[in-house]
């Protein structure tokens, strides 16, 4: 398959560069930490070709890609391979979910001995320096297992870092509609967003690029596949502190993110899943107290309602949402 689109997103061989000097850039690369780029693709090789372009511009030159594509029902594989040659792309022939279709990617890495490993989403693009930033930060402070980068975006108030711990309060301030009101004023914002020009550390990071220590599987564990989607990042800061780890947020590395355009193609479906990732993580790694998962429910009820009667896609989703809250429920009973 070969047209004028493939062509213009040809991404070349991943992890190389042109270099002025053979020698001189064979050795600086072995002086740096081996890193692995772990992109999930699903139905969006346009995003993932335009993506690895921007790696090709990254002035860090020890890293390797890995794309995996997580059940792809178009011409993706097709595309990406003819583009891509070079890059070593796995096939889940179904989807995985985000947990499980990214942990096909990270073993990978770790069995080729990656000494860090960075889960980018495939609708971002990255800077010259975003990983040289990562790992210069990294390797001066070694119990940071998990960063984030600044991420910029057309609505940046989307994706900031959170600095407090996820009880009731903060999550009704930054995950609910009250986010709205608390980004607009600075005095309350900084009270549970991370907006610093200096590395900081931080409760959750936006899951869109989160760089790891390699380490941090060894020791915590992969992202915990029974959520399909959603959470999965703060289910990683809490794995990761719970052995001694921290997650930090380092503005001088930075991304760009076009903003779930995989995800925004499931509507309904988006958020019945969301729900139910946020049960279990509140089940499971967060603890919130009955009433205030009860509180949760009652606003995700409140929000489908009015979607439902905008939207004919949630109308047709309903009675599964429902079921979803009757779980979640029952999960609140014998939690």
């Amino acid at each position: 398959m070969t047209d004028n689109t493939t062509a213009e997103f040809s991404c070349g061989r991943a992890g190389h560069q042109p270099r002025a000097s053979a020698s001189n850039a064979a050795q600086s690369e072995r002086d740096q930490p081996h890193v692995y780029i772990v992109l999930l693709n699903w139905n969006g090789w346009q995003d993932t070709l335009e993506c690895m372009r921007s790696l090709r511009r990254m002035e860090y030159q020890n890293w390797h890609a890995v794309i995996v594509d997580n059940g792809s029902t178009d011409d993706s594989v097709e595309r990406l391979k003819e583009a891509c040659p070079e890059v070593t792309i796995l096939e889940t022939h179904k989807n995985l979910g985000f947990a499980a279709g990214n942990n096909v990617g990270i073993r990978l890495a770790l069995k080729n001995g990656a000494d860090y490993v960075f889960v980018l989403n495939n609708d971002t693009t990255v800077f010259a320096d975003t990983i040289s930033a990562f790992v210069g930060f990294a390797e001066k402070h070694p119990t940071a297992a998990l960063m984030g980068p600044r991420i910029d975006r057309r609505n940046p108030r989307r994706e900031w870092p959170i600095r407090r711990k996820l009880d009731l309060l903060t999550l009704l301030c930054t995950f609910t509609a009250l986010r709205r009101l608390v980004a607009r004023i600075p005095v309350i914002r900084g009270v549970f967003y991370c907006i610093d020009r200096q590395p900081s550390v931080v409760q959750f990071l936006p899951g869109s690029a989160l760089f790891f220590r390699a380490a941090t599987f060894k020791k915590a564990g992969f992202f915990d596949e029974s959520t399909f989607l959603d959470f999965e990042e703060l289910i990683m800061a809490e794995k990761a502190r719970r052995v001694g780890f921290s997650a930090y947020f380092v503005p001088q590395a930075r991304i760009w993110h076009k903003g779930s355009v995989s995800a925004a193609r499931l509507r309904a479906k988006r958020y019945i899943e969301n729900a139910k990732s946020e049960e279990y993580f509140f089940s499971h790694y967060a603890r919130l107290s009955p009433l205030g998962r009860s509180i949760v429910r009652l606003i995700r009820f409140l929000t489908y309602g009015a979607r439902a009667l905008r939207y004919r896609n949630y109308r047709e989703h309903f009675n599964e949402f429902m079921d979803a809250l009757r779980a979640a429920r029952q999960s609140v009973k014998v939690g």
